[in-house]
């Protein structure tokens, strides 16, 4: 994540789910001071809460979405729009 957010900064779209730990938090940390989008798991749709919990307790993530709406979220932020 740390790579990327250096090389695509405010292009980047970073989403942490379900697991355990905070090793996801510092690359997480890297796409939010680069600009990106920073985008989190709730923690009723998890099985396991600790990275989400971790970005969330640390004001890393922008969103916090239950996992049925990642999908959307990643669409949005691509301005994706469905043909009709």
């Amino acid at each position: 994540m740390s790579s990327v957010a250096v090389v695509f900064a405010r292009y980047v779209l970073g989403i942490i789910l379900t697991g355990m730990g905070s090793d996801g938090a510092r690359g997480m940390r890297a796409i939010q001071d680069a600009g990106g989008i920073t985008v989190g798991q709730d923690e009723a749709t998890c099985a396991v809460y600790g990275m989400p919990r971790t970005c969330a307790d640390n004001g890393i993530l922008q969103r916090v979405v239950p996992l049925d709406e990642v999908a959307s979220v990643i669409l949005e932020a691509i301005h994706y729009h469905a043909r009709q």
